[in-house]
């Protein structure tokens, strides 16, 4: 527990539990930004509907209710809008740059939406 202090990391012990379920306490905020770091990220939105986004996250924000610094990120030539992906299909997670393609109801992609 000593070792991994820093609540940004992904090896720090309460992400680590957190990931697995383990620790209902966890910053959100916190987790969102070990998310950055961690080579598994996906894993923690993959398949998972709107609804069950929203308990694991605390909340999700459509595209219209972002900045328009993080809505480029969505329309950016190469980006996910030219992809042919509906607005209506693309969350944020809390107020994090972690944009989350929706397919078929459920989460298909996770994208960090930094440098637009």
């Amino acid at each position: 527990m000593g070792t991994y202090t820093d609540a940004s990391d992904p090896k720090n012990i309460y992400y680590v539990l957190w990931k697995l379920g383990l620790n209902n306490n966890m910053n959100l905020d916190s987790a969102l930004g070990a998310m950055t770091h961690d080579g598994s990220r996906e894993k923690q939105v993959q398949g998972l509907t709107r609804e069950q986004l929203k308990n694991r996250f605390g909340y999700i924000r459509t595209l219209d209710e972002e900045t328009p610094y993080l809505r480029d990120c969505y329309s950016t030539p190469g980006g996910v809008g030219e992809a042919h992906v509906k607005r209506e299909n693309v969350v944020f997670l809390r107020d994090s740059p972690w944009m989350v393609v929706i397919e078929n109801e459920k989460a298909a992609d996770l994208i960090l939406c930094k440098g637009y």
